[in-house]
């Protein structure tokens, strides 16, 4: 395993970080155990969650998961997500407390904010209000989940000029297909200037980049709408797999962390087969990394766009 600074913190994640999305839900409680602690013990040390909707549990089957597991919280780091709802409530500091009951620890390694609503909210008192998170001790570093370059700069200069916790980290959209935003020139030269890091996501396209193209679960969205543009890359990307004799899997995530301000990619993972073929990337990327690069050059799809934030309804049940 590949460790990697996130941001200018002291904080350092393991290239590659287990997710929770539509997996948890979907897995014996045993299973779920036994696949953390196999994440831990090939090195993964940073874990993904949040307050899904379709599965509000997920973060108390984490939390029970990784005690069960018998790792003990300094050994790893929790990343959780707080954002806005509809009506503006509950509120972001109401979210940050109820998240850390279910996950029953008191404070995050990272908090991310998702993005702005266009129109409605105020990147520099977003900044401030997610600094505060961490001058109170509730998290040890921040970032953002789909924050324009825009918002993001705004949002460090605040910090700076005011001398509070900059942004550490972005999550976006980032893989073979989905890579002009990541690499264009206005997000390079932020992270070049702030030392933010990206966290990747969706670098497997929900397994269509892996080569599962039989739809077992919802994917997730599709900026843009090029999915099934995508999808037609998948006979040219075996090749290139194949060429390297790796796994598409391999190939898709060693194509992201090859890119050195990748602090790391988030996957998600239902069997201990499929986490075990993903780490094997680390190597791969070590032995292939510039070579995988140019191979995959003519790949990206210039129509995915910039992932908005999606609206939320406030209750799960209503009176």
């Amino acid at each position: 395993m590949q460790y990697r600074q996130i941001g200018t913190s002291d904080l350092k994640t393991s290239v590659l970080s287990l997710g929770s999305y539509q997996t948890y839900s979907r897995m014996e409680y045993r299973d779920v155990v036994n696949l953390v602690r196999r994440a831990a013990e090939l090195g993964i040390n940073l874990f993904d969650v949040a307050h899904y909707r379709t599965a509000p549990h997920t973060e108390v089957v984490l939390a029970r998961a990784l005690r069960d597991a018998g790792l003990k919280r300094d050994q790893i780091m929790i990343m959780d997500k707080v954002w806005w709802y509809d009506n503006d409530e509950p509120t972001l500091e109401h979210q940050l407390d109820e998240l850390l009951f279910r996950l029953d620890t008191d404070y995050l390694d990272v908090i991310m904010c998702y993005g702005m609503r266009p129109g409605r909210d105020d990147p520099a008192a977003t900044a401030r209000l997610n600094a505060g998170f961490v001058t109170s001790g509730k998290a040890r570093a921040w970032g953002g989940l789909n924050w324009s370059a825009k918002d993001l700069r705004i949002a460090h200069e605040t910090c700076v000029a005011e001398g509070l916790p900059t942004p550490q980290i972005v999550q976006l959209k980032y893989n073979i297909a989905r890579r002009h935003i990541v690499e264009s020139e206005e997000y390079t030269q932020l992270r070049a200037e702030t030392g933010i890091s990206i966290h990747a996501s969706d670098s497997l396209e929900g397994g269509i980049l892996a080569g599962s193209l039989v739809r077992e679960r919802v994917l997730g969205r599709d900026p843009g709408n090029v999915r099934e543009e995508i999808i037609g890359l998948v006979p040219k990307l075996r090749e290139v797999a194949e060429g390297f004799g790796c796994s598409m899997a391999q190939l898709a995530i060693a194509f992201c962390i090859a890119n050195p301000q990748t602090a790391s990619l988030l996957f998600g993972a239902s069997r201990i087969g499929q986490l075990e073929d993903n780490v094997g990337a680390v190597a791969l990327v070590e032995k292939h990394g510039e070579a995988i690069v140019a191979a995959l050059a003519g790949f990206g799809v210039a129509g995915h766009e910039f992932d908005l934030p999606p609206n939320h309804a406030t209750p799960l049940t209503r009176d």
